[in-house]
């Protein structure tokens, strides 16, 4: 097997078409649907993030595959960096500048990449990061530049064909409207979503994800988990210690929040030390897990106040609700969690609790 460092990558590119032939057209409609679909969604006004997990999701509409990843640069940071992460997919080595080296094989080539195992050991060693014997690697255009890459990966040998190559080469073409306009407007909207005091996302920037999690949800027929947390006993640390202590605390309370989310989750400051965290495709199983992770953390941590002696312990409570089975609409699914939450904290705080349990203890009360 090739080994050296030379690896002309334009043995890997195909040359998709100028138009989709009538024999794809007919036997590949399905595929065809997620085009037209993207067409008609490139006027309307959605963030980068969504944007590319719609990208995604459309393509999985057009060829089945076991994992996936999204490069894309980010313009305030002025590098490429990871934005969408589906399956497992181990963090492979990144080049000096951003992505890894499928991304800037596909920059190169400003073409779609179909690899295989057994063709050269570079390719080896990114596809084993992934678990994969196959790829397909489709350069996401920005006025004609390449900014993104979306990989798809198959742990079978052969498992994409020049047709699923031509369809994705098609649709990222078609999402090149959507993509610049959302490109062009991150640095504005992460600024504008951006929560001063903590670093978080705003509330507002929250109940766009989840008007965006709950359609994703609905049309994939699957559940999601939102978590309420709110910092126990935080009134009185402010009116004792003063509104400089409290800011301190929401900040390191955050770090503890972020600290092992997956790029998909979303984190934001719901108002004073109150705090929402979006949990996509996570059961109320999974949802318990993470929770009680963070209440853990939060309990164990050791907060530095400044102009204080020692240090300060703090404990959180988190509701929990899940969308599908709770709830069926965004409002009450967030009345479901808050509900959760309440009760939470009356019951003692420093716990985590469902609203189906809640629902459950509720009902045995009753009879």
């Amino acid at each position: 097997m090739p080994s050296g460092p030379e690896l002309d990558t334009a043995q890997f590119t195909v040359q998709p078409r100028g138009e989709l032939t009538p024999e794809i057209l007919g036997k590949r409609w399905r595929s065809v649907q997620a085009i037209l679909r993207m067409a008609t969604i490139t006027g309307s006004q959605m963030q980068l993030s969504p944007a590319l997990n719609l990208i995604c999701d459309l393509a999985a509409m057009i060829t089945s595959f076991d994992s996936a990843c999204v490069y894309f640069w980010n313009e305030p940071q002025e590098k490429t960096e990871l934005r969408l992460r589906r399956g497992h997919i181990d963090d492979g080595p990144q080049v000096p500048w951003g992505g890894n080296l499928l991304h800037f094989w596909v920059t190169q080539q400003a073409r779609p990449l179909m690899l295989e195992t057994g063709r050269h050991a570079k390719v080896d060693s990114e596809l084993a990061a992934a678990g994969a014997k196959s790829a397909l690697v489709v350069p996401l255009f920005v006025k004609g530049r390449v900014l993104g890459s979306l990989q798809l990966f198959c742990e079978k040998a052969e498992g994409f064909t020049e047709e699923d190559a031509q369809l994705l080469w098609t649709l990222a073409l078609v999402s090149e409207n959507l993509l610049t306009r959302e490109q062009a407007n991150e640095g504005l909207l992460r600024f504008a979503f951006t929560d001063y005091l903590t670093g978080l996302r705003t509330r507002g920037y929250f109940e766009q994800q989840l008007d965006l999690e709950v359609k994703r949800s609905d049309r994939r027929n699957e559940q999601f988990s939102l978590l309420m947390v709110d910092i126990d006993h935080f009134k009185a640390l402010n009116d004792n210690h003063g509104h400089q202590v409290g800011d301190s605390v929401l900040r390191q309370v955050t770090s503890l929040l972020v600290k092992d989310m997956r790029e998909v989750d979303t984190v934001a400051r719901y108002g004073g030390e109150e705090f929402v965290i979006i949990l996509p495709e996570a059961t109320e199983e999974e949802a318990v897990s993470v929770a009680q992770r963070i209440r853990k953390a939060v309990q164990s941590a050791d907060f530095q106040i400044e102009g204080l002696d020692g240090h300060e312990k703090l404990t959180i409570s988190i509701g929990i609700a899940v969308y599908g089975r709770d709830a069926d609409c965004r409002q009450k699914l967030i009345e479901c969690a808050d509900a959760a939450l309440y009760a939470a904290k009356s019951r003692g705080r420093n716990q985590v609790l469902t609203y189906s349990r809640l629902l459950a203890s509720e009902r045995k009360e009753v009879s």
